[in-house]
């Protein structure tokens, strides 16, 4: 029985001519993790039938199922990476010179206030 834990291992002839591409190495990927999780979905089921009979191999479907509903299809997120040739300009000390099209717009940076410390509406001990 296969162990629906294991690593991913890659065939030896995959490994040996190179012929397997990205994307369909990708798709043997996620059949190979659909397969594991088919094993784990029924290992559940009969966990659930062992401790609580047919009762309990139907609640530990229905949960499947539910959490299934409950969490939706898998996204696929892919890693979002910027590169920028200087770092960030800051604003706030700075002020913004933007030209958009042929319109230039410039706003000066906002005055530094002093900070708030303490509650002004707390009696000043004596």
């Amino acid at each position: 029985m296969n162990d629906p834990f294991a690593e991913p291992v890659p065939d030896e002839a995959d490994e040996a001519d190179g012929s397997v591409d990205g994307a369909s190495a990708y798709d043997e990927m996620v059949a190979l993790h659909e397969e594991q999780l088919a094993v784990a979905r029924v290992s559940a089921i009969a966990a659930g039938r062992r401790k609580g009979g047919v009762a309990g191999a139907a609640m530990a479907g229905a949960m499947m199922a539910v959490a299934e509903i409950y969490e939706g299809p898998p996204k696929e997120d892919a890693p979002v990476t910027v590169e920028a040739s200087s770092d960030p300009t800051d604003i706030d000390r700075d002020g913004v010179d933007v030209t958009v099209g042929e319109v230039d717009v410039s706003s000066p940076p906002l005055a530094r206030l002093d900070p708030v410390v303490g509650d002004q509406r707390k009696r000043p001990q004596i």
